[in-house]
C-alpha cells in the first residue's frame, strides 16, 4: 500500500537522531514498538515492523468473551488467525474468511487504555472499530456453529448490534431488526454493555441462543425468511411513511 512521500528530518542538532511524520492514518500506531530494517540493493528500503501482540491480545479476549456469550449454543474452538483474513485496516468488503483490522484493535486498545484523542470523531471511530471487530468474530462464530456465510454475517452484524449498539451497515438490516425484537422484545434498544465484561455476556446468553436459533430456522426454510423479510420491510415502509 503506498502512503505518499515523507522526509526524513533531524530530531535535533545535536540529538543523533532522525525522524519521519507517518499520515495521520497511521496514528494508531503511536506508542507501539517497531523493528526497524534496511533491504539494501539497487533501491535501498526503509522497513518498520509494528509489534502487532497487543492486538492480537485483544482479539483473543473478545472472542474469549464471545465464546462465554455463545456457551449455550454449542462450543466454539480457540481462537485462531487462520480463521479471518487479516488486513491492518478495515476492508470494505467481505472477503473469503471474515476480514479483521489491526488498526480497529490498536483504536479499541487505546481507548481501553484511557489514551484518548478527545475528539468527537475519534470517539466515534472507537465505537465503529469495536462494533467491526465484534460483527467478524461473531461471523466466525457462526460458521463454527453451522450457520451458512449469508446467515453467518447477519448473524455476526446482530451480535455486534445487541452488544454495542452500533450498526455494520453489512445490508442485514432486517435480520439485525427482527434479532432487535428477539433480544429486547418491545423494549427500547440499549446496548447491552461493555464486550469485555463478562457479565455482559452472561446476562446475554439465553437471548443470544434464541437469537441463533432464529436465524438457524431461517436457513432450514428460506422460503419462510424470504416471506418475513418482505413483510417486515412493507411495515416498515408504511411505518416511515406515518411517521
Amino acid at each position: 500500500m503506498y502512503l505518499g512521500i515523507r522526509k526524513i528530518r533531524s530530531a535535533g542538532r545535536n540529538s543523533g537522531s532522525i525522524e519521519i511524520t507517518l499520515p495521520a492514518l497511521m496514528q494508531v500506531l503511536e506508542g507501539i514498538s517497531c523493528r526497524l530494517a534496511m533491504r539494501d540493493g539497487l533501491r535501498p528500503e526503509i522497513v518498520l515492523q509494528p509489534d502487532l501482540s497487543l492486538a492480537q491480545d485483544l482479539l483473543q479476549e473478545l472472542w474469549q468473551k464471545l465464546c462465554l456469550g455463545l456457551s449455550d449454543i454449542g462450543d466454539l474452538p480457540e481462537f485462531s488467525l487462520s480463521d479471518f483474513s487479516l488486513a491492518f485496516f478495515p476492508s470494505p468488503h467481505l472477503q473469503e474468511r471474515p476480514p479483521l483490522a489491526y488498526a480497529d484493535a490498536l483504536l479499541v486498545q487505546q481507548k481501553r487504555g484511557r489514551v484518548s484523542l478527545n475528539t468527537p470523531n475519534a470517539a466515534q471511530g472507537e465505537d465503529e472499530a469495536l462494533a467491526r471487530l465484534l460483527a467478524c468474530l461473531a461471523m466466525a462464530a457462526g460458521l463454527h456453529l453451522q450457520l451458512f456465510e449469508k446467515f453467518a454475517m447477519a448473524f455476526g452484524d446482530a451480535v455486534a448490534y445487541l452488544i454495542t449498539g452500533a450498526s455494520n451497515n453489512m445490508g442485514a438490516d432486517f435480520e439485525r431488526g427482527m434479532a432487535h425484537r428477539i433480544f429486547w422484545g418491545e423494549g427500547s434498544h440499549q446496548p447491552a454493555g461493555s464486550p469485555f465484561d463478562d457479565q455482559t455476556w452472561l446476562d446475554a446468553r439465553i437471548p443470544l441462543r434464541k437469537v441463533y436459533e432464529q436465524f438457524y430456522a431461517w436457513q432450514a426454510a428460506p422460503t419462510d425468511c424470504a416471506l418475513a423479510r418482505d413483510q417486515w420491510y412493507r411495515a416498515f415502509k408504511v411505518e416511515m411513511r406515518s411517521g
